[in-house]
């Protein structure tokens, strides 16, 4: 029996940009938006990466997908080494990996119809005829609970979750293996949330996919997520199964986020300790010695401001970035 391996495999991604220079041209030191990210997306998971405005989640998977280039690491997909791959060769690729956006009013063209959006990844790999096309946009609309014939109307003409149900579609246009979708519900209503959070689970479980699920939300990725991977400054501080990670969090900046998720009973929210991080997220072009969290985290020691530790093994299934973990 083949071995499964995994459908994507990061190892060591960074990824850098350079600053402008200053007033006097000093180089000024590049800002490290992805640090050292290793890990594996095995077949039919979703894996959800979790943590602060600005520490680097939508970078990281823009980087996964090689819409952004990668400055050091590499990257594999199906086996294959796509870390360097030209445009030309990443095409054949780019069919079995695609991208959810997080903004569903600026990531669909205003001045096409939703049937020609559709419609057009097929036609850039020449996909069938255009009567073959044709069908294919109506059953793509049909599986996000949409009506064949809003392939006529304009992007304006319909709801934020809608415009959504539209993104995620034009994603399985081609038929991916996997998905990542950056934030996708974070800019619309609640109660639209839950509606495409479970349109997402159903296709995953009817289509095979595999997702990489961008997020601040805890709530939204405990739901969804079969694994999670917790991101500060750039660089993965956590990662394990769901319930492993919101049952007993290993890392103090995971403590620090799960105490912060809303509780709707009363008297479990009163009985909760709530951990304020006290602090300055620290500047990624001027990272901090040791461990990147020293300066927030209240259990740190000289140890933590002198050695950055690694991403290591605390338990079966479970690595964790600290020192001492909790």
């Amino acid at each position: 029996m083949t071995p499964v391996q995994p459908l994507l495999r990061a190892t060591a991604l960074v990824k850098t940009y350079q600053t402008r220079r200053s007033p006097l041209r000093r180089p000024s030191p590049p800002v490290v938006a992805v640090d050292q990210v290793t890990f594996d997306v095995w077949p039919g998971e979703t894996l959800g990466l979790v943590g602060e405005s600005g520490c680097g989640k939508s970078t990281l998977g823009r980087c996964l997908l090689r819409l952004t280039d990668i400055s050091a690491g590499t990257l594999e997909f199906e086996g294959r080494d796509i870390t360097k791959a030209s445009l030309h060769a990443l095409r054949p690729t780019r069919r079995r990996m695609q991208m959810v956006f997080q903004d569903p009013y600026a990531s669909l063209n205003p001045r096409r119809r939703v049937g020609d959006l559709l419609a057009e990844p097929l036609r850039v790999h020449k996909l069938g005829t255009e009567r073959q096309i044709a069908d294919r946009v109506a059953e793509l609309l049909t599986q996000v609970d949409l009506r064949p014939d809003h392939a006529q109307r304009y992007p304006h003409e319909f709801s934020g979750g809608q415009r959504q149900r539209i993104g995620i579609a034009r994603a399985l246009a081609l038929e991916p293996r996997l998905i990542v979708a950056d934030e996708p519900v974070s800019a619309l209503d609640v109660s639209v949330q839950a509606q495409v959070i479970n349109l997402m689970t159903d296709l995953r479980e009817r289509l095979g996919l595999t997702y990489v699920f961008i997020a601040h939300d805890l709530s939204v990725v405990r739901h969804i997520s079969s694994r999670v991977a917790v991101m500060y400054l750039g660089a993965i501080v956590e990662i394990g199964a769901t319930d492993d990670i919101f049952g007993s969090p290993h890392h103090p900046y995971t403590q620090a986020l799960l105490s912060a998720v809303p509780v709707t009973d009363p008297d479990r929210s009163k009985r909760r300790q709530r951990i304020l991080l006290e602090g300055e997220i620290p500047n990624p072009s001027h990272r901090p010695s040791g461990c990147r969290f020293h300066s927030r985290c209240p259990y740190a020691d000289d140890q933590c401001r002198a050695v950055s530790p690694p991403l290591a093994a605390a338990e079966r299934g479970r690595l964790v970035a600290c020192h001492k973990p909790l």
